[in-house]
């Protein structure tokens, strides 16, 4: 009469208990690829064995591992950056996924579970870039951000009007609940206008970016790290450089349509999660970013030269230097640093710290423009920024040797909008070796 109790424990005690579980929910741009990518190396950097990664339905994932008694679970739900916010204030997701920042109505609205412009529960993971593309036989290079936004909302129908052939234009474009729409309406179709009723709409980035390469009188928008067939084009709006979205001006933030992808979560986040964006923040997690075709957030020496245009005195401050892929930002209006920047800090200091930068010294040149406010009131803020980002690397033990502050300079992004204006309050980093300086002065001689 005992065998069959003892048999059902038995069995009971056979089924592995779940240890480990984290709920992805919200963007498609990051839960495509991406975020089942993170969670897959996540649970096997935890030690799990047998991990794989199921798609059980249009874009839901599900990754499972074993690790003796103990099972991982990760779900990953990509319809949107719209459908997680719900999830998270809800409690069924654990991670929010956007593929833009929270807006103020969101950040209101979720006030019981915290603060979601604080760093512990806003997570800068990733970086993208908003590509606009042409089919790759296209001869134009550059496109101003109001020919683009006159085209998507159907006042330009014909490419003769942007300067090129006498053809129509066929757009095409993301979904609504798609964040890449969301960040396209807010920093393309920034004067209200509503995307043309003609435009072909995808759920799918790659499917969108595919069409747009075979149809020579297509223009499309995608992210970044999509564009593979197509051609992307050089953005600028009025006065700002014309730029392509390429590793360094997206990693910068310099390009006009870049932009932040977030990992969102509660300020009661269990200690699983926690861990989860630990490892995602990490060189390894950021390396599997960099593997699905996003812009990793580990530093890099670029091959850049300075920007023309520059007041005089920054070019003695970049003078034979190299530029880090990263520039400092701050809170609007303080000198708070915000929650990417908080992150980079340590990401340079152990960047610093590594053999062969030992004995390089930083260089930092931080910007404002002049706005309406007094000149002098401007040039004490920038000021202030930069010393005290100064002080936080000093702090960490890695010196700055050089910062300087200027006012004016070239613009990265259009004044007419506030977080427009912010893009360009920046922090450029560059690293400066005495050793070659030496070299090359031995050499003149």
């Amino acid at each position: 009469a005992m065998r069959f109790p003892i048999v059902l424990i038995a069995a009971l005690l056979a089924v592995p208990a779940v240890a480990e579980e984290i709920r992805l929910h919200g963007s498609n741009t990051l839960g495509a690829k991406l975020a089942p990518s993170l969670v897959d190396a996540y649970a096997r950097s935890r030690g799990y064995v047998g991990v794989e990664s199921v798609e059980t339905a249009a874009l839901e994932f599900e990754v499972t591992g074993k690790k003796g008694n103990s099972e991982f679970r990760g779900q990953v739900r990509a319809h949107g950056t719209n459908t997680g916010y719900a999830d998270l204030v809800s409690g069924q997701a654990d991670v929010w996924m956007a593929s833009r920042p929270a807006n103020q109505a969101e950040i209101d609205g979720a006030a019981a579970i915290g603060d979601l412009t604080a760093a512990s529960q806003e997570h800068v993971i990733a970086l993208d870039g908003l590509a606009i593309i042409v089919h790759p036989h296209n001869a134009l290079e550059r496109l101003d951000l109001s020919g683009i936004r006159d085209a998507f909302a159907g006042r330009i129908t014909n490419w003769s009007q942007l300067g090129g052939p006498n053809k129509p234009i066929v757009l095409y474009g993301r979904d609504d609940k798609s964040g890449t729409f969301d960040s396209f309406k807010s920093m393309v179709l920034s004067d209200g206008a509503t995307l043309s009723p003609t435009t072909t709409r995808f759920e799918s980035s790659g499917e969108l970016e595919a069409r747009v390469a075979k149809d020579p009188n297509a223009l499309g928008f995608v992210g970044f790290s999509y564009v593979k067939a197509s051609k992307p084009l050089a953005v600028f709006a009025g006065s700002t450089l014309p730029l392509k979205p390429d590793s360094l001006s997206v990693a910068t933030e310099d390009y006009l349509l870049a932009r932040r992808l977030y990992f969102y979560t509660r300020s009661d986040a269990s200690q699983e999660v926690l861990d989860f964006i630990d490892f995602v923040q990490s060189e390894q997690g950021q390396a599997v970013v960099a593997q699905t075709g996003f812009v990793a957030q580990n530093i890099f020496l670029a091959d850049a030269d300075p920007i023309p245009g520059n007041p005089d005195a920054y070019y003695d401050v970049v003078q034979g230097t190299e530029r880090l892929s990263l520039n400092f930002r701050f809170r609007p209006q303080s000198s708070t640093l915000d929650s990417r920047a908080m992150r980079d800090v340590d990401r340079l200091t152990q960047f610093m710290k590594q053999p062969q930068n030992r004995g390089k010294q930083l260089r930092l040149a931080a910007f404002a423009l002049h706005g309406s406010g007094a000149k002098i009131m401007t040039s004490l803020m920038v000021n202030d920024r930069v010393d005290f980002l100064a002080q936080v690397l000093a702090v960490k033990g890695v010196p700055t040797h050089m910062s300087r502050a200027f006012v004016g300079g070239v613009a990265v992004a259009p004044l007419d909008r506030p977080e427009a204006r912010a893009r360009n309050e920046r922090v450029e980093v560059w690293l400066f070796d005495p050793s070659s300086d030496v070299r090359s002065g031995d050499a003149a001689l």
